[in-house]
């Protein structure tokens, strides 16, 4: 069946989001920014022209209610709808937040609204890309539990993947969406700041670029453990010597991740069994 639904913040996952369900059928009612050209341009990309508007007392309208706001500004703008009476009877709040709970949108003793928390495990810079980019990914959906089903429907009918956790392992889940997405990029910015140490100062992306993207591919076919390749995979313990070494003139930082990274590679190469326990324990005496 479908819903009547308003979207409270048209960022970048906002009009991707409310693109996707008026794409599926949904009836958005509503559109809402603080800044009426940019609610306009989103209910033109959406493909509901008309639909941007600045009333919050617009949400009235809304069977589900989404708030795609930063994580700091969820509860508070749940807070207000409850307070001003805007929300109607028995309508559903969802927020996209990989940290918080559903609950957060709710008061202690709120009777007859439901909470939902949708959040993408994808990155994207624009909208336009997360058209492209989230049919296809996983959700993880927690919440209500009458309401479930409701998100598990939403996420599929956006081409997404459906998974369940609680509340209480959001802080954790979100730490590990960080981990693989945002400090790959700063992974990536690490290894140019050695590459321009070596001399090199143009195109330094370029360079990196096809490395970068035949690991993901391999990681994507093979898994973390067969994937895994390098000197601590070989047990090279000369090699890494020689890394650490050529470190010394680098920030110390730089040579504190590359350290607390081998460590951790240490771990995985012995769980793919191609490195040596003794050869392990000689990189970990080096890089500790």
């Amino acid at each position: 069946m479908k819903k009547r639904i308003v979207l409270i913040g048209p960022g970048r996952l906002g009009q991707t989001v409310i693109r996707l369900l008026q794409e599926a059928g949904h009836e958005i009612r509503a559109i809402i920014s603080r800044d009426a050209a940019r609610a306009r341009a989103a209910a033109r990309f959406a493909g509901c022209p008309g639909k941007g508007t600045t009333d919050l007392s617009r949400v009235r309208e809304g069977e589900v209610v989404l708030i795609a706001l930063p994580d700091d500004h969820i509860a508070s703008m749940a807070l207000l709808l409850r307070q001003r009476r805007f929300l109607a009877p028995r309508s559903v709040l969802v927020h996209f937040s990989g940290l918080y709970p559903a609950a957060a949108l709710l008061g202690e003793d709120e009777k007859g609204l439901q909470s939902l928390s949708i959040h993408p495990l994808q990155t994207f810079a624009d909208a336009v890309l997360g058209v492209r980019l989230l049919p296809g990914s996983p959700f993880a959906v927690e919440g209500s539990e009458e309401a479930l089903p409701l998100a598990e429907r939403l996420v599929e009918e956006m081409g997404g993947h459906p998974f369940r956790i609680s509340g209480a392992q959001k802080p954790l889940y979100h730490a590990a969406a960080c981990t693989a997405s945002n400090y790959l990029i700063t992974l990536a910015s690490v290894a140019g700041e050695m590459l321009k140490a070596c001399g090199l100062k143009d195109d330094i992306d370029r360079l990196m670029m096809p490395l970068i993207s035949g690991t993901i591919r391999n990681l994507s076919a093979l898994g973390p453990e067969a994937a895994l390749t390098g000197p601590i995979a070989r047990g090279d313990v000369e090699t890494i010597s020689k890394h650490l070494a050529s470190l010394n003139g680098m920030p110390r930082e730089i040579s504190e991740i590359y350290r607390v990274m081998g460590r951790k590679t240490v771990d995985l190469a012995l769980k793919k069994g191609s490195l040596e326990p003794q050869k392990g324990k000689e990189i970990l005496q080096l890089l500790s």
